[in-house]
């Protein structure tokens, strides 16, 4: 029996798997459906947060509101977008490792057909990729000025 002990976010998985005698993915589903939940309340507490900020953005008469104090609100904010931003692409990405679930493409590359190794989906479930068309896919997005020296 392998026991996985950690899961992406530091978190510890509560299944043990059996590989010669259970469905391998039968743990890393339901983590991606707890997952899924995770994502979505924390993108709902966050639309809520926004809301109650910008209900609040009325300024007391006693309130000081210099640059500073806007400066501080506007990097909060943004960081807050960014943050939102983050969740969005991880729930497309596990929704996405859902799709791939139910219609028995899971733990297949979806760049090369070959098997994804399983102790890459156990550190990361929503995984598409093998961690060679992983490596190359990442290697496209990122500006060659960026990655070479002059």
């Amino acid at each position: 029996m392998t026991q996985i002990k950690l899961f992406p976010w530091g978190k510890e998985h509560p299944c043990r798997m059996n590989t010669s005698t259970e469905n391998p993915f039968t743990p890393l589903r339901a983590w991606l459906l707890a997952r899924e939940t995770e994502l979505l309340a924390e993108i709902g507490a966050a639309r809520e947060a926004a809301i109650d900020a910008a209900a609040a953005t009325g300024i007391a008469a006693t309130d000081v509101n210099d640059l500073e104090d806007q400066a501080s609100k506007r990097e909060r904010t943004t960081l807050q977008d960014a943050e939102v931003q983050r969740d969005r692409k991880e729930l497309a990405d596990v929704r996405a490792a859902l799709v791939r679930l139910n219609d028995g493409t899971y733990g297949t590359c979806i760049d090369c057909a070959q098997p994804i190794d399983l102790q890459r989906l156990a550190a990361t479930p929503s995984a598409a990729r093998c961690i060679v068309c992983q490596t190359q896919f990442e290697s496209r997005a990122i500006p060659s000025e960026i990655t070479t020296r002059p």
